[in-house]
């Protein structure tokens, strides 16, 4: 036991390093968002990593709704770019950015639809040991397994 009585506990120090975010990062993502540019180009804008952004957005819930609206400014801004765009170039690349930024909405959707015309059935035990085992011979369409012959269509 020390020979002093301690008063008041001390305040844990901080570790790592002091994030870098400051509140008006706010409104300065919304702003850089809606002229069209990335998340990225913010955090450039700003001279910090793109990780350090999205740390702060799990750190900082009103980063991270100005974020959600940034985003929702920059559609604003390449719909309208391309919404007035004259040439195709301009259309292409006012597409191409649209699909990149908000691709719940602008991918191009692909369905495909497959079919087979193969059946399956179960095998015993006893088959699928003369498989393993190599007893299995293929004969014509069939198998024949221990004298056994097995269809296409029983398989």
């Amino acid at each position: 036991m020390a020979p002093f009585a301690q008063k008041r506990a001390l305040a844990p120090l901080p570790t790592g390093r002091p994030s870098e975010y400051r509140p008006e990062y706010d409104e300065m993502v919304i702003e850089c968002m809606a002229q069209g540019l990335s998340l990225t180009a913010f955090a450039g804008t700003v001279r910090v990593s793109r990780e350090s952004v999205y740390r702060w957005m799990s750190a900082h819930s009103s980063f991270r709704d100005a974020v959600t609206r940034g985003r929702a400014a920059r559609t604003l801004k390449l719909e309208q770019k391309l919404l007035s765009a004259r040439y195709g170039a301009q259309c292409s690349a006012a597409i191409f950015a649209l699909k990149n930024a908000q691709p719940d909405e602008w991918r191009d959707l692909k369905h495909t639809e497959t079919t087979h015309t193969h059946q399956l059935t179960v095998l015993t035990d006893a088959q699928l040991q003369a498989i393993a085992a190599g007893a299995a011979d293929q004969v014509g369409d069939g198998i024949t397994i221990e004298g056994e012959v097995l269809q296409p269509n029983e398989r």
